[in-house]
This record gives structure tokens, C-alpha cells and sequence, in this order.
């Protein structure tokens, strides 16, 4: 099982958390706000995703230091608009972790991909983009879906593939990084 750090609170975030979290693997939320994390560690939910609930093996943290410590992977799942700003939060933190983009879009004064993004912040590390078709609820409440996780990296998608995959939730892997951040349904600025 994995230590994995997920960046970001939001209902993307939280549905992967609580798949993981049930695959077994060890959690660690980043929030920006007081509130999630409370509601996060209290009362096992999420306000985006009502009828879900978060099993114990998931802790948030307002500290991005805290949610990096000994990490294996990192899922950085914030709004595409903030992904640079929230990466500048952190980067200092990474050290040998994969990185998988779970956002969307591109940056909107660079019109950059977020995995160019990434690539400029954290030079040389490993990523990947994970996409679906899917929903976060769906997710969170274990309806059947698949995703797609890509790389340029071989071992770094097949790890992803084989650590997230479940009954439930089918992993696909491919190369085409690009194609899977510029599908059309997906894009948001």
C-alpha cells in the first residue's frame, strides 16, 4: 500500500480519496480552508458529496508540508486556474514522488497545459494525467467507471494503473499525455 497526498479538497479530491482510502492505502488531504478540514475530520464527509462517506485511513491538513511528508505519490486535483499558485505552495516539499495531474484545462494567461505547467515548476519529475470519463460521485459511491492515466513513463503509469485499480474503477493506461489533457469534453479555463 501507498502514502498518497491528495492536493486539494474539493469533490474530485475527496472521491479519490475515499476509492484509495478503501484500496487500502494511507491518505493525507491538503484543504486551504479550516472548514473542509474539519468536516473532513470529524464528521467523515464532504459538502460537495452529500451522500458520501470518508473512511477513517483519510486525514486532511491545512499544512502542505504535513500532507507532502512521506508521500509516495502526489494527486494535485485544484482548479486549473490555480494550479501554478497552489504548485509554488508545495514544490519545495517534493522530493522523489510521482505527480499526477488530476485537474483540467489550461493555465489562462499562458494558455499552457497543465502538465506544461507542471513540467516548468518541477522539472524532471515524474508525471502522469489521470482523466476519466467519470464523476465524483459516482466514484465516491462506487458506481463502475474507468479512467485513463497517462504518462510519458512507463513504470510510473503501470504503478498507477496497478495501485488504483479496483472492481469498481478501471484503469487504462496510454502515452498520449496531451490527449488526455485536450479532450474537448474536459477543457476548462
Amino acid at each position: 500500500m501507498k502514502n498518497i497526498c491528495i492536493i486539494g479538497s474539493g469533490s474530485w479530491g475527496v472521491a479519490l480519496s475515499i476509492h484509495l482510502a478503501n484500496l487500502g492505502h494511507n491518505i493525507k488531504i491538503w484543504s486551504f480552508t479550516e472548514e473542509e478540514k474539519n468536516l473532513i475530520n470529524i464528521e467523515h464527509k464532504c459538502k460537495f458529496l452529500p451522500n458520501a462517506v470518508i473512511p477513517e485511513n483519510v486525514y486532511c491538513t491545512n499544512s502542505v508540508e504535513e500532507a507532502i511528508e512521506g508521500t509516495d505519490i502526489i494527486l494535485h486535483v485544484t482548479p486549473s486556474k490555480f494550479t501554478r499558485e497552489t504548485v509554488k505552495k508545495y514544490k519545495e516539499y517534493v522530493t522523489n514522488q510521482i505527480i499526477v495531474i488530476c485537474s483540467k484545462g489550461f493555465e489562462k494567461e499562458t494558455l499552457k497545459t497543465l502538465d506544461e505547467v507542471m513540467e516548468e515548476e518541477l522539472p524532471n519529475s515524474k508525471l502522469a494525467v489521470l482523466s476519466g470519463p467519470s464523476h465524483a460521485e459516482e466514484v465516491s459511491l462506487y458506481v463502475p467507471t474507468a479512467l485513463v492515466v497517462a504518462s510519458r513513463n512507463k513504470e510510473v503509469r503501470n504503478l498507477i494503473q496497478e495501485e488504483f485499480m479496483s472492481e469498481t474503477l478501471r484503469i487504462y493506461t496510454c502515452e498520449d499525455v496531451r490527449g488526455v489533457e485536450l479532450r474537448s469534453e474536459h477543457l476548462k479555463i
